[in-house]
């Protein structure tokens, strides 16, 4: 809960000071650098927390499954998550202009945002947070060998992110590219659910994160480009509480899908998934198509126009 509250803090005022200080026609490209950086160090430490595991277990006299060693991992964790204060005390502050728009319009515009962020809140809640137990209750993926699998999700998120916002985004438009990307990832979650092969299931949701997390970085930038500077911090924890209470929504109930079916739940939590994500990208498309985004005052110009005209 407090990491939450925390999080919540760093990331509204993180992603706007990122806007704030990029430019805007390669914002795009430098929010999905951002989601790359973030999903390669996701690999890495999943994989090194799984090389980790037996090495610490025998340190610690215990099994590598044991809560002692869970516990011993994620503090070593949070050590590191703390020295993100040093790099984090070298930023310079950017000027922020105190100009907005009317209102009416803007309060027209973060309703629009926060029904497709509650869809994508509730449909990533009633599966993504439990990943790690769906190789380990479905396949018997061992710890030691977990990291590795979620390592392998997360560099093919890291590759997508990279992708998207140079060259997809960049000749589509933001919203077509969103669109397209996001139901190209159904299917693939589709199949990771009703299939019973390991590697076919890695394999599925590895493309599935490879065209999420690339679209993550173009939305991000779509959205805080529709909000004036002096605007963007409070939209952002305002669409992220509004996923985030709709993730634990969904958390809450596919939890309670799997206590009555077992590993099998995971195929209905999966297909919430997809019917919560098909829904957004439809709403995406009817709510934004038409929006140019114009936060940026006496910017022309948006880094991936809403559409090719």
């Amino acid at each position: 809960m407090l990491l939450g509250f925390g999080g919540i803090i760093a990331t509204s005022s993180g992603a706007a000071l990122l806007a704030d200080a990029t430019e805007v026609t390669r914002r795009a490209t430098r929010f999905g650098q951002q989601v790359a950086l973030g999903t390669t160090a996701a690999f890495l430490s999943s994989a090194i927390a799984g090389a980790l595991a037996s090495p610490v277990a025998s340190l610690l006299g215990a099994r590598s499954g044991d809560a002692l060693v869970l516990r011993a991992l994620v503090a070593s964790g949070g050590i590191i998550a703390a020295g993100s204060i040093v790099p984090v005390l070298a930023i310079r502050a950017v000027p922020v202009s105190h100009q907005t728009l009317e209102a009416p319009t803007r309060n027209d515009l973060v309703r629009r945002f926060l029904i497709v962020e509650v869809l994508f809140g509730f449909g990533a809640g009633s599966f993504l947070p439990f990943v790690n137990l769906f190789f380990a209750d479905r396949y018997g993926v061992p710890f030691s060998a977990l990291g590795l699998v979620l390592g392998v999700l997360a560099v093919a998120g890291s590759i997508g992110a990279l992708l998207h916002g140079r060259f997809v985004a960049a000749r589509l438009g933001a919203i077509p590219s969103i669109v397209i990307v996001e139901a190209l990832s159904l299917p693939f979650a589709l199949v990771a659910g009703f299939t019973g092969a390991l590697p076919i299931a890695v394999g599925a949701l590895a493309v599935r994160h490879f065209f999420m997390f690339g679209v993550s970085g173009t939305t991000s930038a779509f959205q805080l480009s529709s909000f004036t500077p002096a605007e963007r911090a409070g939209a952002n924890a305002v669409l992220s509480l509004a996923w985030s209470a709709a993730n634990a929504v969904g958390a809450i109930l596919s939890g309670a899908v799997r206590a009555r079916l077992g590993p099998e739940g995971f195929t209905a939590n999966i297909v919430t998934l997809v019917i919560a994500y098909a829904l957004a990208a439809l709403l995406t498309w009817r709510l934004f198509a038409r929006h140019k985004p114009s936060g940026d005052v006496g910017a022309a110009t948006f880094a991936v126009p809403d559409s090719p005209g």
